[in-house]
């Protein structure tokens, strides 16, 4: 593993020894609280198939003005969104600093960082494609959920409208191939979300290549069974 700077961006980034021009390129966001560091494992599983991992510090994590608590209450409420938003935000910045093919780049994320992948994904129009774990493409219901769970009002109109202009749900992009991978027992980031997100692709979209992965009695968890399934997907990516 090296580690990189670029312009104000830092990532992880892992190389297979075995080079081949139809391998990808894998774009993993980390999730809330967690490091660039904290997926090592599962980076290495992936470049070992031949693909290139890239794992950005994202902001307010690492060494980009990290918050003290990620987990205090406040905090998450204050910064889990604005995380979110400001990485999708920052996304043409960063990816033009890498200077790869998005046809060939995979957006990946767990957790929070499924939040972020599934987001950017929604943005652009020529990326190869989405894996999305234990995350959300649909932020308003999540946030709803989120709200539910932790007996809090309704959102906020101000709220509601920001998360409005980022939210997956109603935009349209490439016909890329997305898998969603869900524990049914996720207690911290429900299911909801993501099987809102495949019905919109599926049956408002009518979108083909979408696949929902659903793992019994698996909570808020990135398991073995997941990065397996993973890796047999990004095989059927390669060109």
């Amino acid at each position: 593993m090296e580690k990189v700077k670029v312009k104000h961006f830092n990532y992880n980034l892992y190389k297979s020894s075995v080079t081949s021009k139809s391998a990808l390129t894998v774009i993993f966001y980390h999730g809330w609280g967690a490091s660039a560091d904290s997926y090592k494992d599962v980076a290495e599983e992936i470049a070992k198939e031949g693909h290139t991992v890239i794992v950005p510090e994202i902001i307010y994590h690492d060494t980009r003005n990290s918050l003290e608590n990620h987990f205090e209450k406040a905090t998450l409420e204050t910064y889990f969104w604005k995380t979110i938003i400001e990485t999708i935000e920052e996304f043409n910045d960063f990816f033009g600093a890498l200077k790869i093919l998005k046809e060939n780049t995979i957006l990946l994320g767990s957790s929070m960082g499924g939040f972020i992948a599934n987001g950017i994904f929604a943005t652009q129009a020529n990326i190869g494609g989405l894996a999305n774990i234990n995350g959300s493409g649909s932020f308003l219901v999540s946030e709803r959920i989120f709200r539910e769970i932790d007996n809090r009002p309704d959102i906020p109109l101000e709220l509601e409208m920001i998360l409005k202009k980022v939210d997956p749900i109603g935009r349209k992009n490439r016909d890329s191939p997305v898998l969603l991978i869900h524990g049914d027992s996720d207690k911290t980031v429900p299911i909801d979300g993501q099987k809102n997100y495949y019905n919109y692709l599926t049956e408002n979209e009518g979108r083909k290549d979408i696949e929902l992965l659903i793992y019994k009695d698996v909570n808020h968890q990135f398991t073995t069974e997941m990065l397996q399934d993973l890796i047999t997907w990004l095989k059927m990516r390669i060109r």
